[in-house]
């Protein structure tokens, strides 16, 4: 039963772990006010943080739990670079480099038949392509 419930639902995630978090050092900072009025005021917040925490990890919207999530992590992202995105800006350098050096040696033509990208080597002057795909010969000067 229990299994169910949470099935597709968001669960906890950074923005909620930070929200939960800073309710508590409010709770904390409540429990130590002297004034009643403050004390009203930081309790309240923390009970407002709390539930939107929650709200969050019960969430069904993931997709925008996710971008919200993403957001904030960007925010932060000045403090601890996470190691995979900055492989993945490495390997779409690398990536541009190649494909920048191959297009001095290599134009691409696309099938008019099935729209494939075909790979042919420059300075060939007038050629048949054949297309791996789908098998179609056209002539284009490289």
């Amino acid at each position: 039963m229990a299994n169910s419930f949470y099935s597709g639902r968001n669960g906890s995630d950074a923005l909620s772990v930070f929200l939960a978090a800073v309710a508590a050092v409010l709770a904390i900072a409540a429990s130590v006010a002297s004034s009643p009025s403050v004390r009203l005021f930081l309790s309240g917040l923390a009970i407002i943080l709390v539930v939107i925490a929650l709200l969050r990890m019960l969430s069904r919207n993931v997709g925008k739990r996710r971008s919200e999530n993403d957001a904030f992590l960007s925010l932060f992202s000045f403090l601890s670079p996470d190691p995979k995105k900055k492989a993945l800006k490495e390997e779409e350098k690398r990536r541009r480099e190649e494909r920048k050096e191959d297009l001095r040696t290599h134009a691409y033509f696309r099938c008019p038949e099935c729209r494939t990208e075909c790979r042919v080597p420059k300075g060939k002057g007038k050629i048949r392509i054949t297309c791996p795909k789908c098998g179609h010969q056209f002539i284009k000067r490289t």
